[in-house]
C-alpha cells in the first residue's frame, strides 16, 4: 500500500483574479523558508517581490516578462530589477477553487539561479505527478506562510 501524499498550499496573496499559494508536501516548503528569510534580512527586497506578486495576482492576463517571466515547460520566475531576487512558480487548477493559481515552489537570487530553476522544475513535476493519484490530499491554507 502506497502512502497518502499531503500537499499544502499556503495563500501569498489573493488578488481579485489569481491566488498565489505556496507549495509543501508536509516537510516544510522551500518558498515559504525564502519568503521568510527574505522578510527578515531583506525587508526592502521582499517589499518589491510582494508588489510583483500583488500586480500580477489582480490581472487574469498578465504579460510582463520584466517582471513575470515565462521560463519554458510552465515555469515562470517573480523577478524583482534592483535586488535581483527571483521566486518560481507555476499555473494550476484545481476544480472548485477559484481563483486560478500560481504556485511558487522555491525563490532565490542572480547567483542561485541555475540550481534554483532545477530545483523548481522537480517540485512542480512532483506536484503534477502527485496530482495525478487518487490517494493525494490538497489543503488551501488561507493563512500566509
Amino acid at each position: 500500500m502506497k502512502n497518502k501524499i499531503e500537499i499544502i498550499l499556503r495563500t501569498v496573496h489573493l488578488g481579485e483574479a489569481r491566488r498565489v499559494v505556496t507549495l509543501d508536501f508536509g516537510k516544510g516548503s522551500s518558498a515559504d523558508h525564502f519568503i521568510a528569510r527574505l522578510k527578515r534580512s531583506n525587508p526592502a527586497g521582499f517589499a518589491a517581490l510582494h508588489a510583483r506578486i500583488r500586480s500580477i495576482a489582480a490581472r487574469k492576463n498578465y504579460h510582463n516578462p520584466l517582471t513575470f517571466k515565462s521560463l519554458g515547460d510552465g515555469l515562470f520566475e517573480f523577478k524583482t530589477r534592483k535586488t535581483g531576487l527571483r521566486l518560481y512558480a507555476f499555473y494550476d487548477e484545481i476544480p472548485g477553487i477559484e481563483p486560478q493559481l500560481i504556485i511558487a515552489t522555491s525563490g532565490g537570487d542572480k547567483g542561485s539561479q541555475r540550481a534554483d530553476i532545477r530545483k523548481a522544475r522537480e517540485l512542480r513535476q512532483r506536484y503534477l505527478d502527485a496530482k495525478l493519484l487518487s490517494d493525494t490530499d490538497i489543503e488551501i491554507r488561507n493563512q500566509e506562510p
